[in-house]
């Protein structure tokens, strides 16, 4: 008895040619959410990052472990730096009681961010100081991140300063709204970090909680994905997300919906 014969055709060369175009579609379709996707998601990991920090530093001062703590930002050709450092309350007792000190004199200079000697124990911040005990050093923190950058440029760029119960709450340069007094902004801008993108594409604003539209991205494709990291003086720590709304002019170029000059802000 013969054997069935078996019929094994492959694909011809014009079926595995349609194959590979359906494929190509759909992936030239896919590709644009998922690289939105893998960009916000890179946000979302640092703005949690830098959001831990802050309150951690926050923190402190309720244990009682520091009396002020600094949120210290750098920004530089490639890394944003976050790093905290704190007062003990022996310090801040001495600063306040003397009425020369610049505590008392130049409250607007109270944020300091002048790089520390760990050589000495003459430093502002006590975490500096060379004897200052492990104990007190480690309650400090510093986190680098690679694929964000913010809204200002430059080493020691920017700080914000926190006591007890909101008690001293002050801010300096990049942070500081109104330098002669050190009343800071509450937020900080987080954008991802590219080539083309060294900073975020947004200006200083023009009120503590405002902001100000995003600049025109560098290609029409481009869109922003762009967060913030919120505080304020009595330790309240929340994030929000940029809703990446536009339209196009007559020439085809991206104009972002904003309220009134404010982009939008979706809270997490």
């Amino acid at each position: 008895m013969l054997g069935q014969v078996k019929n094994n055709k492959g694909f011809n060369l014009l079926e595995l040619i349609v194959v590979i175009a359906i494929v190509g579609f759909i992936s030239a379709i896919s590709y644009p959410n998922f690289s939105s996707w893998n960009k916000e998601r890179k946000i979302r990991a640092a703005v949690k990052e830098v959001a831990a920090l802050v309150r951690n530093a926050i923190v402190q001062t309720e244990r009682g472990t520091f009396a002020y703590v600094q949120v210290l930002f750098s920004n530089t050709a490639d890394t944003l730096i976050i790093e905290s450092r704190g007062m003990t309350m022996a310090s801040l007792v001495t600063k306040m009681n003397d009425g020369a000190d610049a505590w008392n004199t130049a409250p607007s200079e109270r944020c300091d961010t002048a790089a520390g000697n760990s050589s000495s124990d003459d430093n502002y911040w006590d975490t500096d100081n060379l004897s200052t005990s492990n104990e007190i050093k480690n309650a400090v923190y510093t986190i680098e991140l690679k694929d964000v950058t913010t809204n200002f440029f430059g080493e020691r760029a920017a700080a914000v300063c926190f006591a007890k119960n909101g008690k001293f709450y002050e801010g300096s340069d990049a942070l500081a709204f109104d330098p002669t007094t050190g009343v800071p902004y509450n937020f900080i801008n987080i954008c991802r970090r590219s080539n083309i993108t060294p900073i975020c594409g947004i200006g200083f604003p023009a009120a503590v909680e405002g902001d100000l539209c995003p600049d025109a991205p560098t290609r029409l494709d481009d869109e922003v994905a762009l967060s913030r990291v919120h505080w304020n003086r009595f330790g309240n720590v929340v994030t929000s997300r940029y809703v990446n709304e536009f339209d196009r002019d007559g020439s085809g170029d991206k104009i972002w919906q904003c309220d009134n000059g404010a982009p939008k802000y979706k809270y997490d």
